[in-house]
């Protein structure tokens, strides 16, 4: 893929989705979810997802051997990345609790301040696809075309110094930037993404793929938001 294409790609993407998130100040829900109806809000970043995905995404033909080698692979990363997920979440929330911290359970309760809860089934139909179409862009926008495309331009430099240089700069700037997208939520959720990004990339070097990064993404958010709304919805 040529330098030059890669390099306008990557300009619009940078642009148009790695800086908007970084200055938003207050997240909400679609109109059509906080009402309790199915909101169709997460088709936009599934196609560019999916397109996304789609260019970096190697097709192998895998023996059955292979095959189920991978299979156990997938599940070992999965499952130790969901664990370091939560470990996270444990150390966060007691670092919140030391300090009077708040905020991520302040930013939940704004947001479903106005929310109408009936039919529950519905809204939470919604807010799972909603989510897992989210969990599956920021698992290919963050862990695989950003790295993935400042890899191959960066790429050319001979010495093993400036391999490691690289791999610094551009590891750095993945996990810097999905965690300034968290601002919003406060230093907390900063710092607690920060880490979820480098747990979530290594899932994604070690399974080869989005796929496995985006269920336990997903899984972890959906507890996260579960644990913190509790009180709220319940």
């Amino acid at each position: 893929m040529k330098k030059k294409y890669l390099l306008l790609e990557f300009a619009i993407v940078f642009i148009f989705l790695l800086l908007p998130p970084i200055f938003v100040t207050r997240a909400e829900l679609p109109p059509s979810l906080r009402k309790g109806a199915f909101s169709f809000a997460f088709l936009p970043q599934l196609f560019i997802a999916i397109l996304l995905n789609f260019q970096w995404r190697k097709k192998t033909s895998l023996t059955k051997k292979k095959s189920f080698e991978k299979l156990i692979s997938i599940l070992k990363w999965g499952t130790i990345t969901f664990g370091l997920l939560m470990l996270i979440f444990a150390l966060i929330l007691a670092l919140q609790m030391i300090f009077g911290s708040s905020s991520s359970a302040d930013f939940f309760s704004n947001l479903s301040s106005d929310l109408v809860f009936e039919p529950r089934f519905l809204f939470f139909l919604s807010l799972a696809v909603n989510f897992l179409a989210g969990a599956f862009y920021e698992e290919v926008l963050y862990r695989e075309f950003v790295p993935k495309t400042l890899y191959a331009l960066l790429e050319g430099f001979s010495s093993d110094r400036g391999r490691i240089t690289i791999r610094i700069i551009v590891e750095s700037f993945a996990v810097l930037v999905f965690a300034a997208a968290h601002r919003y939520m406060g230093l907390f959720a900063v710092l607690n993404a920060l880490l979820c990004a480098i747990a979530l990339r290594n899932c994604y070097v070690k399974t080869g793929g989005a796929y496995t990064g985006t269920i336990v993404h997903f899984l972890y958010n959906m507890m996260n938001l579960f644990f913190v709304l509790r009180q709220v919805i319940c």
